[in-house]
């Protein structure tokens, strides 16, 4: 958000009544031109008082546009001469005068100084607790909710944090008048609290909501999506109610038209973030806007969207996934490393394969920041390319996969050796590795694999590997049609038997399936326990996994399985 625009008188009590400052008051209000504005301060700049110092200030940053000019503005002597009137003047300024001055000061991303700043704040919390008066000895006007507003917008858009003491009497005195805020002026000072790192108390909070609920027909797309995204940030969970009334009103109003890109993707973030899925028709209108609004679409907002989507477990329709997946391929240049990976970690959550151009615009990011990336985000990337099936070329993979690769020859020994890469690799990175090189159609060398396989062996006979490990690890090895020995295999067919609670029906149908196809040879025994796991798994099977553990059983030994009768 902008913040308001602010305005209104500037100073406690009133400036004098000449003809002067009448005149210089008439001609600030009048200027649209900053230039013209700044002209005024050389002018008169000595006969300024609180009003026309606020207002002048005000007009430059309500009037200058684009970058060039605004740099132009704020590096001019004229306004340096400015910011001293500001501060000479600052102690006669009322709440309204002082938040203009702030908000000004970051509508022009000028950075006026942290005493400034602190001497702002400070007239503030005096006007709110009542201790300011005017010549007479008459109190204040009460603080406008706009002041406040545009204040703490003006505070956290400078990334300016007063000490708790004040901040916390600041919102304790406006969280009982937020049902007069309008949504932006309520919206403004959650996304200030937000970028200022400040979390405002229970209480706060309650009536944010209670304003929320009071007036959510008031608020339009980027209100919808600042509120959620500050709540967010600020660690609130919004109700979800709230939610579903402010979303179902945002895909009512077109998600916010030409800001659409930016109002989808802060609230898909806010609620994966606050853990609060939206309601079906927000992601419904998604689904339709997101092909007409993905050429808008930012790294940030792409980043966003992918990692809400797959942790909310949301994928889009076909259409909008490719949109957005296209997306992220016309970026692929301007990825970093942490998006990197969170991209292909949210394909992978989401099952979503991109067309083969995207992907290997998108692998060549990859290629690009490999050694910008620590081993586990490697294998995150590894891992994914695994789940999307899809090879993104030999020579990346080795890349992604030297350091963890040994460079001796293939010994034929089962055990891992101490001192190799893959010593020190724990079950579950062995796992992913050996079933995103089967995924891949990647072959790795005979002595990695086995080492890669001796590791998991390792820790299934000390009862330490994680049935997905010992899925994905079987599941590898079978795609690489490797050869493991029979001890082996018993010591992993073992320790999924044992696996009685944590094993879930289809994982233990992956596992007896790669067993088969592994070659193993069990004996009766454990053919027998593998039959009673098989047959309490079928009821929860889908047919065609029931065809598929039957048929492994099969091949295992077994002359027929049945589910247990009920």
């Amino acid at each position: 958000g902008r913040g308001g625009r602010g305005g209104g008188s500037g100073e406690s009590g009133g400036s004098p009544g000449n003809e002067a400052s009448a005149r210089i008051q008439g001609q600030l209000t009048g200027a649209r031109d900053p230039r013209e504005i700044l002209a005024i301060v050389d002018a008169d700049g000595d006969a300024f008082d609180a009003i026309h110092t606020a207002t002048a200030i005000h007009r430059i940053a309500t009037h200058t546009k684009g970058d060039a000019t605004r740099e132009s503005i704020t590096g001019s002597p004229s306004f340096r001469a400015l910011m001293d009137l500001v501060r000479a003047n600052l102690q006669r300024m009322n709440s309204q005068g002082l938040a203009n001055v702030a908000w000004a000061c970051a509508r022009l991303e000028h950075e006026p100084g942290a005493q400034l700043l602190d001497d702002i704040v400070a007239g503030l919390d005096r006007e709110l607790k009542g201790k300011s008066a005017s010549k007479g000895g008459r109190r204040t006007r009460e603080v406008k909710p706009q002041a406040v507003s545009n204040m703490v917008w003006a505070l956290g858009t400078l990334r300016h944090r007063p000490g708790d003491d004040v901040l916390n009497a600041i919102f304790a005195a406006v969280s009982p008048k937020l049902r007069d805020y309008r949504a932006q002026e309520l919206t403004n000072v959650v996304l200030g609290a937000a970028h200022m790192e400040y979390t405002p108390d229970d209480v706060f909070i309650a009536s944010v909501f209670d304003a929320v609920r009071e007036n959510v027909r008031s608020f339009e797309g980027q209100e919808t999506s600042n509120l959620l995204w500050a709540m967010a940030r600020i660690g609130a969970k919004a109700p979800e109610d709230i939610v579903a009334a402010l979303l179902e009103q945002s895909a009512a109003q077109n998600l916010g038209g030409m800001a659409s890109a930016m109002n989808l993707s802060q609230c898909l973030w806010a609620c994966a973030k606050m853990g609060t899925p939206p309601p079906e028709v927000y992601l419904k209108a998604v689904d339709a806007e997101m092909p007409r609004c993905a050429p808008r679409l930012t790294t940030e907002s792409v980043d966003c969207i992918l990692w809400a989507l797959a942790t909310i477990g949301s994928p889009l329709g076909p259409d909008a996934m490719d949109a957005l997946t296209n997306s992220a391929a016309r970026l692929a240049d301007r990825m970093d490393a942490e998006m990197l990976v969170k991209t292909h970690w949210a394909l992978a959550r989401l099952r979503h394969r991109p067309a083969p151009g995207d992907m290997q615009q998108i692998v060549g990011a990859a290629r690009r920041l490999a050694d910008e990336l620590p081993a586990d985000d490697r294998l995150t990337v590894m891992h994914a390319w695994g789940v999307l099936r899809t090879n993104p070329g030999d020579d990346v993979i080795r890349v992604y996969t030297a350091e963890f690769r040994g460079d001796g020859e293939d010994t034929g020994t089962e055990g891992g050796e101490g001192g190799t890469p893959e010593a020190e690799l724990d079950g579950d990175q062995c796992a992913k590795l050996l079933c995103a090189y089967g995924r891949c159609r990647h072959q790795p060398p005979g002595a990695h694999a086995k080492a890669l396989a001796a590791r998991l062996v390792e820790e299934a006979s000390e009862g330490s590997l994680h049935p997905s490990a010992a899925v994905l690890g079987l599941w590898g090895a079978s795609l690489l049609d490797m050869r493991m020995s029979t001890k082996q295999l018993d010591v992993l067919a073992r320790d999924a038997i044992g696996q009685d609670k944590k094993l879930a029906p289809r994982s233990l149908a992956k596992i007896v399936w790669a067993l088969a196809a592994l070659g193993y040879d069990p004996t009766p025994i454990d053919l027998a326990a593998l039959k009673e796991r098989s047959s309490a798994a079928m009821p929860r099977l889908m047919a065609k996994d029931q065809e598929a553990l039957r048929e492994a059983m099969a091949r295992l030994g077994d002359v027929q399985i049945n589910a247990p009768a009920s």
